[in-house]
């Protein structure tokens, strides 16, 4: 039987492992431009630097994958991609933020200004491959390696909340962050575990979370967990007096409707695979 303290211990420790696959590459990506001379502020535009980052997540997921290659097993990433499963997270991840939004929208939280072109389209197909590494880079980290270490040791609940936790600790720098924003993330969390356990890999809520923040920042046009928005078709300027509906300067996914959407759709998992989660124990052991 394991004490508390040595728990404690591993607990920090594994934490740790995941908090620098997800966090180091960045900083390392940071003083290089710092040892360039490249003053963000000036001489970046924020689609440039949003891109960088995602060089930097992509860094992180590709040096954790040559770590973690042989334990398939327990970070649940295979290099097979099954596309229905994409496609199928794809329409669900692009339809609940169209319902959020859309709420949003017709309850007075966004004023629209639609700015469609066609010379956006490079920058289209750029941002859906940045997202979409974003993404896995996301789910390697927090539902392959910390959630898989857990589900190991036949830790279900700290499966779910080491990786939830995780998963808000790498937004905590985010412009308009506070404890609403930390629920919404935290809930996203959830649900994308509860998704990988049911599909039993993490491509579906890859799929899911890059068509989520894709949405929200190239096709809607609103600010993406602290980030700004691209707004390549759509701008959709918050209103200022429906901070609580539209998120204010932290984005959609800090307001009521996503925070409401979100357990809403958490519950809909539990009802129709509570029998798959209920033998989960014994799946496990």
């Amino acid at each position: 039987m394991v004490d508390n303290r040595t728990l404690l211990k591993e607990i920090i420790a594994v934490s740790l492992i995941a908090i620098g696959w997800g966090i180091l590459p960045s900083l390392a990506v940071g003083m290089l431009l710092g040892l360039l001379s490249m003053n963000t502020a000036t001489l970046l535009d924020t689609r440039f630097i949003i891109l960088i980052g995602f060089v930097a997540q992509f860094l992180g997921a590709y040096l954790m994958w040559q770590r973690h290659k042989s334990q398939l097993q327990m970070i649940k990433f295979s290099t097979k991609v099954a596309f229905k499963t994409c496609v199928l997270g794809s329409l669900i991840g692009l339809s609940a933020v169209l319902i959020n939004w859309g709420i949003i929208t017709l309850l007075g939280g966004y004023k629209l200004i639609f700015n469609y072109q066609w010379s956006y389209l490079p920058v289209f197909f750029l941002f859906l491959i940045g997202y979409t590494i974003q993404a896995i880079a996301e789910e390697l980290i927090c539902r392959g390696y910390l959630m898989g270490y857990w589900l190991k040791k036949k830790r279900v609940v700290f499966a779910f909340l080491t990786n939830s936790i995780l998963y808000v600790f790498l937004h905590v720098v985010n412009a308009g962050f506070d404890v609403y924003a930390a629920l919404s993330l935290f809930l996203f969390s959830v649900l994308m575990s509860e998704i990988r356990l049911i599909s039993g890999n993490i491509w579906l809520c890859s799929a899911i979370n890059a068509a989520w923040h894709f949405s929200e920042g190239i096709i809607f046009g609103t600010v993406v967990s602290g980030f700004p928005a691209i707004r390549l078709f759509i701008t959709s300027t918050p209103t200022s007096n429906t901070q609580w509906l539209n998120g204010g300067v932290f984005g959609i996914e800090r307001g009521a409707i996503s925070i409401m959407l979100l357990i809403l759709l958490i519950m809909i998992v539990v009802r129709l695979h509570k029998h798959h989660l209920k033998s989960l124990p014994q799946q496990l052991g």
